[in-house]
C-alpha cells in the first residue's frame, strides 16, 4: 500500500479548531496561540469588479499562502499527519518500507 498526499490546495483546506488543537497540544503558550488565531481568523477578501472592490468574503478555514508564517503552521499540520502514522505503524496497521 502507498500513501500519496495532493497538497496543492491543502492550504485552503486547513481546519482552524485543528491548527488551534496542535498549537495546544505542540505546548504553544496561550497568549501565543490567540495571537496566531488572530492573525489566521482575520482574514476577509473581496472581489474586483471593473477594478471596484464588491463584496466582502470572510473564510471559516484555511492559511493563507505567501503569508511567511503560513507555511510554519503548514509544517505543524503535516507533522500531525507524521505523528499519526506513526501511531499507526507503531500498532502493526501499516508498515513501512
Amino acid at each position: 500500500m502507498a500513501f500519496k498526499t495532493n497538497i496543492s490546495k491543502a492550504y485552503d483546506r486547513v481546519e482552524w479548531p485543528f491548527l488551534k488543537g496542535i498549537l495546544t497540544a505542540l505546548g504553544f503558550n496561550d497568549k501565543w496561540i490567540s495571537w496566531i488565531m488572530g492573525c489566521v481568523t482575520s482574514v476577509s477578501y473581496s472581489v474586483l469588479i471593473n477594478g471596484q472592490p464588491f463584496g466582502h468574503i470572510t473564510p471559516e478555514r484555511g492559511i493563507k499562502q505567501g503569508d511567511p508564517i503560513s507555511t510554519f503552521l503548514f509544517v505543524l499540520c503535516i507533522e500531525a499527519l507524521i505523528h499519526i502514522l506513526h501511531q499507526v505503524e507503531s500498532k502493526r496497521k501499516i508498515s513501512g518500507i
